[in-house]
Formats: structure tokens, sequence, C-alpha cells
């Protein structure tokens, strides 16, 4: 199974049982066997007909505006959540569990970061940074706790990016909107992200609105931000570091709209392509070969297996 992504206005239309993406000067055949989901980056209309077609194959479909933020999915019927299951997913909010979930991802996003920052740690320049964040610890004992480690965490990685991205030297995390184009990168990388955490969420039958680290209330499929955040070093990170630092994407592929910087359409085709190709890679994972697209899924089956069997949830570690 794989995505498919659509960066170029136009429609989606059916006839019979095909589909077609058609545009202003273009009809092309939409291959829909064996896709788990569509991510659509720009302004596409899509036919009920199309929609049913699509429904009846299981296919997830996200919506990107242009500006590259998410904004909706279309989820099919039968990829809806399991009752049993949010029923668990409850329970374990309401209880202590819901701690030490909370603690264990951001203990995924501190050893992720960590790898990260000793991978480019060349010349030494990130030690301080790299022993700060080796210090902060998310105790068991409320939430706000362990959302204040995260938060230092983000921020202390976040002050690094200057030695990372060379051509960022005087960079701030900010969104809404992003302020210059490493942060446009930051954010677009996200929403793609979040949006393949969605799917392998319904896929897996969770509810994902019910989240352990972040708040449910903060976004309506807050469970994907909860898993997202653990891979957005490894995954996010490593791709805007290849094509930042190998010159593949410039000032050229950025607009500048709304008092924000977006990646354009020919630099959303090529973030996707090197973003696709970053999910397709493989790691080995206890002897076996495995995408990351195949870990995601993983980590949600952990997380399901910690409700329905008892089996701890411990985070996913990057060995790449």
């Amino acid at each position: 199974m794989y995505n498919f992504y659509i960066t170029q206005d136009g429609e989606i239309t059916r006839e019979g049982n095909t589909l077609y993406f058609v545009g202003k000067d273009f009809k092309r055949h939409l291959p829909v066997m064996n896709v788990n989901e569509i991510v659509i980056t720009a302004k596409v209309s899509i036919s009920s007909w199309a929609l049913d077609y699509l429904s009846k194959l299981g296919i997830i479909v996200h919506i990107l505006n242009s500006y590259g933020n998410y904004m909706s999915s279309l989820i099919p019927g039968n990829r809806n959540e399991k009752g049993n299951m949010t029923i668990m997913q409850a329970k374990s909010y309401m209880a202590s569990d819901r701690l030490y979930i909370a603690s264990q991802m951001v203990l995924g996003i501190k050893y992720n970061i960590l790898r990260n920052l000793r991978y480019y740690n060349k010349n030494n320049l990130l030690d301080d940074k790299i022993e700060k964040i080796s210090k902060y610890y998310p105790e068991n004992n409320n939430i706000n706790s362990i959302l204040g480690v995260e938060g230092n965490i983000w921020s202390t990685y976040y002050s690094t990016f200057p030695f990372i991205y060379k051509k960022y030297p005087s960079f701030k995390r900010e969104f809404h909107p992003p302020k210059d184009e490493l942060n446009a990168m930051i954010s677009f990388g996200n929403s793609l992200l979040y949006s393949n955490v969605i799917t392998s969420i319904f896929l897996n039958g969770l509810n994902p609105s019910i989240s352990y680290l972040h708040e449910p209330s903060e976004r309506s499929f807050s469970l994907s931000l909860d898993i997202a955040d653990v891979f957005k070093p490894v995954i996010v990170e490593r791709v805007i570091a290849n094509l930042v630092n190998n010159n593949i994407i410039d000032s050229t592929h950025f607009i500048k709209e709304n008092n924000g910087y977006y990646l354009n359409n020919d630099g959303r085709k090529i973030f996707i392509n090197y973003y696709n190709q970053k999910m397709n890679s493989t790691i080995n994972i206890k002897g076996n070969y495995v995408s990351y697209s195949g870990i995601i899924d993983m980590e949600v089956q952990k997380i399901a297996r910690h409700l329905k069997l008892n089996e701890k949830y411990v985070y996913f570690k990057s060995e790449d």
C-alpha cells in the first residue's frame, strides 16, 4: 500500500470504476488501487460520485490548503474508529495511565531529538545543547509537568537550528504564519506527517480524538499530534536538512503572502518527493527492515496493544 499526493489544481472525477484527475489542459488516470490515502496540497474539487468510489475503496483523503496547512480529512465509513477501542482509550486517559503514555512520548521525542543532534554535531558545537536536553526528564506526577518538560526540549532543540541549517542563522520557530522559509518547510512537513499518522490511527481502529500528551480539545485529531511529535525529528527534520544543506530547495521555491512564507507549487513537489522517499526508506528493527511508514503503523499498534493486552507502550527509538 502506498500514498498518493496531488499538488496541482484540478478536479477528481469518476467514469465507471475509473477515477481521473482533470485540470485546465490535462486529464490523467488516478491509480488508486493499493492506495491507503490521498493527500491534496492544491485547490482540488471532488465529485460526489468520485467520493463514493473512494469510500468504497476505503481510501482516506487529507486536504491541506494552498499554504500547506492541514485542513480536514475525508474518512470512509468503514475506516471509523471502533467503539470498544474508544472506551478503552477514554478509560486509559482518565486513569494514571495517561501520565505513563504521555511521559513515554516525551522520552521518545527527547531520544530522537538527541539522535538528530548527535548526527549533526560534527564539530562539537552542539555539546551544550545535547547536555541540556539530556537532563530533561518527565516525571509521572502531573500532565502539566510533563508538558513543561516537552516544551523545554523543543525550545532547546529549535535553538540548535542555526547550527544545523546554516542558511538560517537567525532562525526562531514561528508559525501562523511561518515567518521564513525554514519555518515554512517545518510547517509543511509537519502537516504531511500529521496526515499520514491520522491514516494509520484509523486503519488500526483507534479514536484519533483521544490523546495523552496533547489535550484532546487542542485539535480534533490530537492523538495524531502525540504520535507525530515522536517522529518529527527523524522524518521531517531529516528531509529538510537534506533539501537545505544540499541546495535542493532555495528561495525560488517559496512565495511570501499574508506576512508569511510558503512553499510554492514547485517547492511542494520537491518536498513531497523527498518526504515520500524518506517514508519509504527502511531501517533495521530487530532483524527486519521496516519503512518509516510501517514504523508509524507499529507505533499506533503498540498503543492499541497497551490498551487491549496490557503490553506496556514503549516509545520508538531511531537508530538511523
